[in-house]
């Protein structure tokens, strides 16, 4: 799976997997489903049939609102299936009084305006119903869900006009961060042709990342790059530069063997290769809470399958332990 974002065939698995989870332990009073007043005319949200209705669900403390995560899904991943997923961590973070938050977006392409739109809206509607404080917030995700995150991050600290919150702090579990370097590694993974599904599946991003952005990276370098969470060919990383005083955790499992013998990638094709650049070069603008988490071996489906890509490579208490800190 190329920069393991967009494979269908490992993200059925993983959403088959999850329907075995216990109902009881996940559909509990205190867990709510908030619907919003607005359409999804945009096919952000998908996998939900043919609804149009957007929505978040929300798990509250029993007690005093201490702080708020926001976990979004990741690609084709259904709100509930997020929650699921990460069903321990929301339980111990509400023990320790702070709310989970899951908005219902995963498959928008970038932070764009309609996907940026819709999490303003949504983070009005928690934080004036739930009067939680909007200045202890921290928001991350898996895949999708950690590149939309950092994004989002990145607006917020760059003029907080562009966001309904400002984000404390950001972790995503396993994301790519550029988009321009993305593309080629799908135009490789075409040229490779190792299976149908894989050169499918390259050709569909490829196209959408042409439409969304006016053409390849050769043509329209500034979408790519203004859109990215990361660049590398630019002063400070692009859009980087505005998490320079922002704690910011990126997970990865970069098994590197794992890859060269399942999927025929190399360093070149591994989110871990821009995750680290990232990293660093936030070290080098001075910021000693950007930190790079290697799990290595650690990633593991729900299933029981090995695959680096997964969500298992964030402990949820070690994670919650970092939380906690980052909103003191």
């Amino acid at each position: 799976m190329k920069k393991l974002l967009f494979s269908t065939i490992i993200l059925l698995v993983f959403i088959c997997s999850n329907a075995q989870t216990n109902s009881s332990e996940v559909f509990n009073s205190n867990r709510k489903k908030h619907y919003l007043h607005i359409k999804d005319t945009s096919s952000i949200y998908v996998n939900d049939g043919d609804s149009t209705e957007l929505f978040y669900y929300a798990l509250a403390p029993q007690g005093e609102i201490k702080g708020v995560l926001i976990i979004l899904p990741s690609t084709w991943e259904v709100a509930e299936d997020a929650f699921n997923n990460n069903l321990k961590l929301a339980s111990i973070a509400s023990d320790s009084g702070i709310m989970t938050v899951v908005p219902s977006i995963n498959f928008n392409l970038c932070m764009d305006q309609t996907a940026i739109g819709f999490l303003n809206i949504t983070f009005r509607d928690v934080f004036e119903k739930y009067k939680a404080p909007m200045d202890k917030v921290v928001i991350g995700g898996f895949s999708l869900g950690g590149m939309n995150a950092i994004r989002y991050t990145e607006f917020a600290h760059q003029d907080s006009v562009n966001t309904y919150i400002k984000p404390k702090a950001v972790y995503g579990i396993d994301p790519p961060v550029d988009f321009i370097n993305l593309y080629y590694s799908f135009i490789r993974t075409a040229k490779k042709n190792m299976s149908a599904a894989a050169v499918g599946e390259a050709n569909s991003y490829l196209e959408r990342m042409e439409a969304q952005f006016g053409d390849n990276p050769e043509v329209h370098p500034e979408k790519y790059i203004y859109y990215s969470m990361y660049s590398h060919n630019q002063i400070e990383g692009g859009n980087a530069k505005y998490l320079r005083n922002i704690p910011i955790r990126i997970y990865s499992d970069p098994d590197i063997d794992w890859h060269l013998r399942n999927r025929n990638v190399d360093l070149y094709d591994m989110n871990a290769l821009d995750q680290t650049a990232m990293i660093n070069d936030l070290h080098q603008m001075g910021n000693n809470r950007a930190e790079f988490i290697n799990a290595l071996g650690k990633g593991i489906r729900p299933n029981g399958m090995r695959h680096p890509h997964s969500r298992s490579i964030a402990e949820p208490v070690e994670c919650l332990h970092w939380i906690q800190e980052c909103i003191k």
